[in-house]
């Protein structure tokens, strides 16, 4: 029997909103808050069903049925909760099954509010909360490289105006770390921090992701905010804004433009104060040449710009990247790393980093799991992205060597591969681990065919 009782919950989790106890069955026998803004949720649901009161979830869809049904706690879980089917909110739930012996009695549901922290992510690929990111300043963004300086003194100001910032670079460069300092060094820091990404929005949904819906609007619609209202007071990210359609990309631009809008088969006008900043992966003038990007909305958002370079170009923050991963990876995986070898640091600073800081991130992470002693060895790390290790390249440099021409032919070769082995264009973009518009851009560039 567990010495832990209900009021001692608050100090175990940092972030207690409201608590849920079920029985076996899913009716709810305790419920109690622990913030004052859970009151938002329901007066007194005890008695009730968990699906009675928040019907749009089944078995499989509710972590407190699911855990029932699994007998296996689910941790830290975006659920969306219509309550009653009148209101949204977006909660993080932890859920754990509780036993009598071998028998199960009932489930724990812990519950914080997503905006609470001023984070939410509306991505379905995004499930990663972490208090690092809530309060991420400028000074958490590691490089001393004199175009990340400048990029930190940018973001500094930037977070001091209203003025929309449009942030653009590859994949993998930091981009969205750099949304979140400006909104933690502004003004709006103790407001909700949305994070849209574009690629996610069904065609069919986008405005009504955006702006919400009226019920009845049309067949099965109810009252449902947008991300605009989520956001409202606070800052609202659109990741991958290229990959949002023409026709909505005019419909936000009206909104930037009036500072309102109205819900999908709404009469009222809705007032809307946000801090927008838009993530691109490419640059916006590429964007605007291929016609994936509206010129107007670009003037309208892309008041402030900040262009994010690739790790290849800056290439001196690598040590001081490698020693920041390092320390952050001994205090997850509770090891005492010390470094990486030579000839795993040489292997760093001639490699080009296509995956960027995200993928240096991962290899150190992989030589965690493999490292036999103190020290990362260069054997430790995932080099399958060369088919030969340094030493054999350097052994057959030609005259004409261009080391950009064969990344070129490289990546080339690995997307007309994926195609070739992909049903269709989504499917080699996930195996590539690209945006389906970064991927078409590159297939266009190349000049291979997407059929």
């Amino acid at each position: 029997m567990s010495k832990i009782s209900i009021k001692d919950i608050p100090s175990i989790f940092k972030y207690v909103d409201f608590l849920v106890i079920t029985d076996r069955e899913g009716y709810i026998r305790y419920y109690n808050i622990f913030n004052a803004r859970g009151t938002r949720i329901v007066e007194d649901p005890v008695g009730l069903h968990i699906l009675e009161v928040h019907q749009h979830l089944d078995n499989d869809s509710s972590t407190v049925m699911s855990v029932l049904k699994n007998r296996e706690p689910i941790i830290n879980e975006k659920q969306y909760l219509n309550i009653f089917k009148e209101r949204t909110e977006v909660v993080l739930s932890t859920t754990f099954p509780l036993f009598s012996g071998n028998e199960i009695i009932g489930a724990m549901d812990i519950n914080t509010y997503i905006d609470k922290d001023h984070t939410s992510y509306i991505d379905d690929d995004s499930n990663n909360y972490s208090d690092n990111d809530f309060y991420f300043t400028i000074d958490n963004f590691v490089g001393r490289d004199t175009k990340i300086l400048e990029i930190k003194n940018r973001a500094l100001k930037a977070a001091k105006s209203h003025s929309p910032v449009m942030v653009y670079g590859e994949s993998g460069t930091g981009k969205e770390l750099i949304a979140k300092a400006i909104h933690n060094h502004s003004l709006r820091k103790d407001n909700p921090f949305i994070i849209q990404n574009c690629a996610t929005i069904p065609s069919t949904l986008g405005e009504s992701t955006l702006f919400g819906t009226t019920k009845g609007s049309f067949t099965g619609a109810e009252n449902k905010v947008g991300v605009f209202d989520l956001a409202n007071n606070g800052t609202l990210v659109l990741d991958e804004l290229n990959s949002m359609e023409m026709s909505l990309q005019s419909k936000l631009l009206r909104v930037t433009e009036t500072n309102s809008f109205r819900r999908v088969g709404g009469t009222k006008l809705i007032n809307t104060d946000i801090k927008l900043v838009s993530v691109l992966n490419e640059s916006p003038y590429n964007l605007i040449e291929n016609k994936v990007l509206r010129m107007d909305l670009f003037y309208r958002l892309g008041v402030v710009l900040i262009n994010i370079p690739p790790l290849r170009d800056r290439k001196g923050d690598i040590p001081i990247l490698v020693d920041h991963f390092i320390a952050e990876n001994n205090q997850k995986m509770g090891k005492s790393i010390k470094g990486v070898s030579k000839k795993a640091m040489e292997y760093f600073m001639d490699y080009d980093w296509p995956g960027n800081v995200r993928e240096l991130r991962n290899f150190i992470e992989a030589g965690f799991n493999f490292a036999e002693s103190n020290i990362i060895k260069f054997e430790n790390m995932p080099h399958h992205v060369m088919n030969k290790n340094l030493d054999d390249i350097k052994k057959n440099f030609e005259p004409d060597f261009d080391l950009h021409e064969t990344m070129r032919d490289i990546e080339s070769k690995y997307i007309e591969k994926a195609l070739i082995e992909s049903k269709n264009l989504n499917e080699a973009a996930k195996l590539l681990k690209l945006s389906r518009q970064n991927l078409k851009y590159k297939i266009d560039n190349y000049g291979l065919s997407d059929e």
